[in-house]
């Protein structure tokens, strides 16, 4: 929102008993505010808030919003907090106007012995490092508790003595650094002295950036081409460690992720006295994430290149031969082969991970070379590295290890989302859904992802058109499935209950595969004989599995920055309605449905669509 940067002054800090304490453990600071300087203002300022009425000071080139005026800001001063736009005692003077401005209003509390005042600010990232920043200004002794997340930061801190113990020269301010374990920030200012009022004038936030993170993740794999110029690699990771690696900090990868890696000698050997070749090479790793359930979906890649050596041990003294298979085994092992790599791209599941500094790739394994008939084993190796003879090919096991810096606000998350639907069209051929958003959860599905990552509201409308593909398929308990294929939207528009297309603000377009289950049997069928209906159900009731898969095609307006990653998963639990044939059988009547539309009244389901995205801006 804001990205203003400006030097800072270094800030003398107060830490005394007069001003009140900073909690054990606790990472807050204390000191004077009297300039702009004394603010931080650098980085990615997620809010500058001003607390009471009295306008939107600009300080040192950030604009202040008042905090009515910000949906994710919620204080009782909306519900009836007090505030007053200049409080009594002295003005500011601090010889800045906006500053004096943004101190001199504040939102207090003091009404029927409540003396607590309460801020809480939303939007914030799961794991993302802030810099929090209260601004205050007092003409009296006001000592209070300060809490965030429900735990006190800083005791019977005194904003007055803060200032110096005087009004109309400055006030004071309090810097607190924490990591956001939930999507929303809870601040409260509690009075310690009976009949005196918490306050506050100001407040900051800023996202902050993580330390780099050190992480080692080891693998095995194998040669699917290997040739005296260069190999290609294919690995599996989640394993280890290996014995032969020092490994530093958590694994980066999982057993979900695979790999290939392909290698090129960029020049010749050097091979030394005791016959161990040095070989320069290049090339590229490509990570691949799978989805745990479906692994032929691709989650998130990385595209890492980079040059090293690569290092093979062709003294005939120490390779391993096998005669019974003809073949003999050269190895290789620390410190070659290595490659220092560079991160070229992240995606998906990755896009988080900015990598610190160089990353290295270390291997340790052989190569299966043929015996030759007829050459001395020295010979043999010498003649099969210098590219003569096809080699078999490697095995070995490799370690990645390097830093990495989280970007937390491209942390995949999880949603699930409620909504029901109803047909517009019900064929055997396929049909049109009409789906509402915004419902509460369904006790038939048990879903651990947020309900509230805010993608799909009341505002927003889905429409999902399948095709039928392929014939249907009963079994012996008279349960009906057959493949669909389809397309799905969700529309979001500005207004609710306004459909006109000018008011669209933003589109999902997806490709829709699935599986449609049916209970084709009379016994479980509901018949109302008056209303000349048949009842069936469909869906979760029948089917563990997803009822359909979405692949996300397109996202424009405003769901424009939401990354959808590997497939969302569809749910549904839902009825279908027949018309009864009184000269039927009911178990004939449903029957025939399946093959005359004209006895297909209608269907409603349940809908839960769940799966994982990140927000990211998209390039203009």
């Amino acid at each position: 929102m804001w990205n203003k940067r400006i030097n800072i002054s270094v800030v003398l800090i107060l830490v005394l008993s007069s001003i009140g304490s900073v909690v054990e453990g606790s990472s807050v600071e204390i000191s004077p505010l009297n300039s702009p300087a004394d603010l931080d203002l650098s980085g990615n300022i997620v809010y500058a808030i001003n607390f009471g009425n009295n306008g939107n000071p600009t300080v040192g080139g950030v604009y202040f919003y008042q905090d009515q005026d910000l949906p994710n800001v919620v204080t009782v001063s909306k519900t009836g907090e007090s505030l007053a736009s200049s409080q009594g005692g002295a003005y500011p003077n601090t010889g800045y106007p906006d500053l004096d401005v943004l101190l001199v209003g504040v939102m207090w509390q003091n009404t029927g012995g409540n003396v607590t005042t309460l801020v809480s600010v939303g939007g914030l990232v799961v794991g993302m490092p802030y810099q929090l920043q209260l601004m205050f200004y007092t003409d009296h002794e006001r000592p209070m508790d300060i809490a965030i997340e429900g735990g006190i930061v800083a005791q019977a801190y005194d904003p007055f003595t803060a200032q110096g113990s005087v009004d109309g020269k400055g006030g004071s301010m309090v810097r607190h650094h924490f990591t956001a374990g939930d999507n929303t920030l809870n601040v409260s200012m509690k009075s310690t002295i009976g009949g005196r009022a918490s306050l506050i004038s100001g407040l900051i936030l800023t996202e902050e950036k993580h330390d780099p993170i050190p992480f080692t993740d080891c693998g095995s794999g194998t040669t699917t081409r290997l040739f005296a110029g260069g190999a290609t690699w294919q690995l599996n990771w989640g394993q280890g460690p290996w014995t032969w690696f020092d490994a530093s900090g958590e694994p980066l990868l999982d057993s979900n992720v695979s790999a290939v890696l392909d290698l090129r000698t960029t020049a010749a050997a050097d091979v030394s006295a005791d016959l161990v070749a040095t070989l320069p090479i290049a090339g590229t790793l490509t990570l691949t994430a799978h989805d745990e359930r479906f692994p032929d979906v691709t989650t998130g890649t990385m595209v890492l290149s980079g040059a090293g050596i690569n290092m093979i041990d062709m003294n005939a003294s120490r390779v391993i031969v096998d005669e019974g298979a003809g073949m003999f085994l050269a190895p290789f092992h620390p410190p070659g082969p290595k490659v220092t790599l560079t991160l070229d791209e992240a995606t998906g599941v990755f896009a988080y991970v900015d990598h610190a500094g160089d990353w290295e790739l270390s291997i340790a394994g052989s190569y299966a070379i043929p015996l030759i008939p007829g050459l001395e084993l020295q010979d043999n190796i010498f003649t099969a590295l210098g590219g003569n003879v096809a080699l078999i090919g490697g095995i070995a096991e490799f370690t990645l290890s390097g830093e990495y810096v989280p970007d937390m606000s491209k942390k995949v998350k999880s949603f699930c989302e409620y909504g029901s639907g109803v047909s517009e069209r019900l064929g055997t051929g396929g049909a049109l859904w009409n789906i509402a958003w915004g419902n509460g959860a369904y006790h038939w599905h048990v879903c651990d992802a947020d309900q509230d990552a805010g993608i799909l509201d009341d505002d927003v409308v889905g429409m999902l058109e399948t095709t039928t593909a392929g014939a249907p398929q009963i079994d012996d308990d008279l349960i009906l499935r057959f493949d669909f294929g389809g397309r799905f939207e969700l529309t979001d528009y500005d207004q609710i209950n306004s459909r006109t297309p000018h008011e669209i603000a933003g589109k999902i377009l997806g490709d829709v595969e699935g599986t449609f289950v049916a209970d084709m049997n009379a016994a479980n069928a509901v018949v109302d004989e008056a209303a000349g209906t048949i009842t069936i159900v469909f869906g979760a009731e029948l089917n563990d599995n997803p009822d359909a898969l979405i692949t996300v095609t397109e996202t424009t307006g405003s769901f424009k920055d939401i990354r959808p990653v590997g497939i969302w998963e569809w749910y549904v639990s839902g009825t279908i309605v027949c018309a009864r044939v009184p000269d039927l059988s009911v178990q004939d009547n449903i029957m025939a449905a399946l093959g005359n539309d004209e006895l297909l009244l209608g269907a409603e389901e349940e809908i839960v669509l769940s799966g994982l995205y990140y927000s990211s801006p998209r390039e203009e």
